[in-house]
């Protein structure tokens, strides 16, 4: 079946919402999934397998293996398909970077998922998952839905939908359900603790309280992150909160005080020292370049910070 694509348009921007949805059914055979119907190189699918088993092929790890019901979200790269076992069911939405920084550009309460959303990422809809699976599983029927009829305001309906599977994906997250490019061990430990610093980098937590609510010492975390992402944790913790900051000037009208209160700092003269050690310029000198540089374009031009 090919994908849909919802053709109705927000007010006031006549493109249409490029987001594809399909369902997908394994009878007696299995069937492979690629990537299909999208103009736009850097796309994002999100799978919801209701039943049965699949596998997810990478080109730079080893395949990742799904069991019903889960949903995943998968940044798609070239060479990555989907293989469906016998008997496997659900749908997937396919999605641009353009589209998703619409979603994601709401507000600066939703910043946390832009973080989230170059990450590979699985939300088990069993066991304590269980309590997101209607609400998972609505809202991908609600994007098939307005796919298939578009009405009026059908994208706007369609990216809220969306923008509610990411936040399901985010619960998840306390679940320990992110899917790192393997589980077990270090990396397992070092997605734990990337999950913690998303809960609590407003929280300005010490490595050492970071450590202490993993259950390890400071020293096995710092090898960990320096082995996983090459770089030690308080490095990561800044990182984080830099991206944080930059959300911020970017996306409010805050003052430089209050977003200094937001994010932990005693001051603005805090917050600035800093954002200029990690950035080389003022907080302030910054959102006016972003803002500058925003001013011809009609629309943001759809770069997303990773993190780690």
């Amino acid at each position: 079946m090919p994908f849909r694509r919802s053709t109705a348009a927000t007010a006031g921007r006549s493109a249409e919402t490029p987001i594809r949805a399909e369902r997908f059914r394994a009878d007696l055979q299995a069937r492979s999934i690629g990537l299909a119907g999208l103009e736009e190189v850097e796309n994002f699918r999100a799978i919801h397998l209701d039943r049965g088993e699949a596998t997810l092929r990478l080109a730079d790890a080893s395949p990742l293996p799904l069991v019903g019901p889960v949903m995943g979200w998968f940044p798609w790269r070239e060479g990555m398909r989907l293989e469906l076992a016998a008997g496997a069911q659900g749908c997937h939405l396919a999605l641009g970077r353009a589209t998703l920084n619409r979603i994601l550009a709401r507000s600066p309460e939703t910043a946390e998922l832009r973080f989230m959303a170059d990450r590979r990422l699985l939300l088990r809809l069993s066991g304590e998952g269980a309590t997101a699976a209607a609400t998972v599983s609505s809202c991908f029927a609600g994007i098939l839905a307005e796919t298939l009829q578009p009405g009026p305001l059908s994208a706007s309906v369609v990216e809220s939908f969306l923008r509610v599977l990411l936040i399901q994906l985010r619960r998840g997250q306390g679940q320990g359900s992110v899917a790192g490019p393997a589980a077990g061990g270090g990396k397992a430990l070092a997605s734990r603790f990337t999950a913690l610093v998303e809960a609590h980098v407003r929280e300005r937590w010490s490595v050492a309280r970071y450590a202490a609510e993993l259950g390890v010492s400071r020293d096995r975390l710092n090898d960990v992150c320096l082995r996983t992402h090459g770089r030690p944790p308080g490095r990561m913790i800044r990182e984080r909160l830099l991206l944080e900051a930059k959300a911020y000037l970017e996306q409010s009208s805050l003052a430089i005080e209050q977003i200094a209160g937001v994010l932990g700092f005693s001051g603005a003269p805090q917050l600035s020292r800093f954002f200029s050690q990690m950035e080389g310029l003022a907080p302030g000198r910054y959102r006016s370049r972003q803002r500058e540089a925003a001013r011809p374009e009609t629309e943001a031009d759809g770069s997303l910070y990773s993190w780690p």
